[in-house]
C-alpha cells in the first residue's frame, strides 16, 4: 500500500511539478515486489484526482480468477480505477471496479461472516457454479464480470499491471502469490496540457448523467457520502470476525 501511493504521489508530481513548457502530459509509474494487497484502488485514483489530475490505477495479484467455466485461476481480481477532478469544491468523480464478479474483499468477508456469495460470481474446484465461499477459497475459483468481456478486461490488466510494471509475469513463475512480486501501474494526465477548463466540462457530463433519469447513480457518490458521515462521527463500523482477524494479525503478523 505504502509503494502504491508513492506510485501514485510520483506520477502526478511528474505531471504538475515542472513549471517549464516541456512538462510531460502524461507520466506512467509502476511498482512491483509487493505481496499483499493495496486495498481500493479508488483511494489513489482520488488522491491523484485532488490534485487536478486524471488518475488511472490498475493492479494485478495472485491466481483467484479463472478466464472461463472449469479453467483453473490464472488472473488476480484485477482492478481498474479512474479519478477525474471536478473543481476545488466537489469530490473527484471516482470509479473503482475489479474485473471479477466479485472482489476477493467479498469472498473473504462471506466466508469470515458464514454467508453465502450472491448467485453466478463464483466456481466449485469441478467447475460448477457455488455460493459457497470455502468451496472458492480450496481449489475453486471466481468468475469474471460479464464473461468475455470481464475475461478480456481482466487479460488486459494482466498486461498493463503485470507484464508492464515488472512484476512477476504469468506463465514465467510458478504463480504470482509465491513471486511476492505483484504489479501496480499508475497513470496522471495533466488535462489542462490538452483542454481548456476541463474540471467545468467533466461536471458538465456529470451533471448531465444524473439529470437523465430518476434511478441515475454516480459511481463514487454513495462511498463518499458514507465516508463523510463516518469521518464526522468519528467511527468506523466494523465486522466482529474482521476485527478479530485484524487483531490476531496485529499480535502475531501475517500468515
Amino acid at each position: 500500500m505504502v509503494a502504491a501511493v508513492m506510485a501514485a504521489d510520483l506520477a502526478v508530481s511528474k505531471v504538475t511539478d515542472d513549471d517549464s513548457k516541456s512538462k510531460p502530459t502524461i507520466a506512467i509509474v509502476s511498482a512491483y515486489n509487493t505481496s499483499t494487497s493495496s486495498g481500493q484502488l479508488g483511494h489513489y485514483v482520488e488522491r491523484m484526482a485532488k490534485r487536478g489530475v486524471i488518475g488511472i490505477a490498475l493492479a494485478n495479484s495472485p491466481e483467484f480468477v479463472s478466464a472461463a467455466p472449469g479453467g483453473d485461476p490464472v488472473f488476480g481480481t484485477n482492478p481498474l480505477a479512474v479519478g477525474i477532478p471536478r473543481g476545488s469544491n466537489m469530490a473527484p468523480f471516482t470509479f473503482d471496479m475489479a474485473t471479477s464478479a466479485i472482489a476477493l474483499f467479498g469472498v473473504l468477508t462471506a466466508k469470515s461472516k458464514g454467508e453465502p456469495l450472491p448467485e453466478h460470481v463464483a466456481y466449485r474446484k469441478d467447475g460448477s457454479m457455488t455460493t459457497d465461499a470455502s468451496e472458492v477459497m480450496e481449489g475453486g475459483a471466481i468468475a469474471t464480470f460479464g464473461g468475455h468481456k470481464g475475461a478480456g478486461l481482466s487479460l488486459v490488466v494482466e498486461l498493463l499491471a503485470g507484464a508492464l510494471s515488472g512484476g512477476a509475469v504469468l506463465g514465467e513463475v510458478e504463480n504470482k502469490k509465491a513471486a511476492k512480486s505483484w504489479g501496480h501501474t499508475m497513470i496522471a494526465i495533466n488535462p489542462n496540457l490538452l483542454v481548456d477548463d476541463f474540471e467545468r466540462k467533466s461536471a458538465s457530463v456529470i451533471d448531465a448523467v444524473r439529470a437523465s433519469g430518476d434511478s441515475i447513480r454516480i459511481p463514487g457518490e454513495r462511498s463518499a457520502k458514507i465516508a463523510a458521515e463516518r469521518m464526522k462521527k468519528g467511527t468506523l463500523p466494523i465486522p466482529e470476525k474482521i476485527w478479530e482477524s485484524i487483531v490476531n494479525t496485529a499480535e502475531n503478523g501475517l500468515p
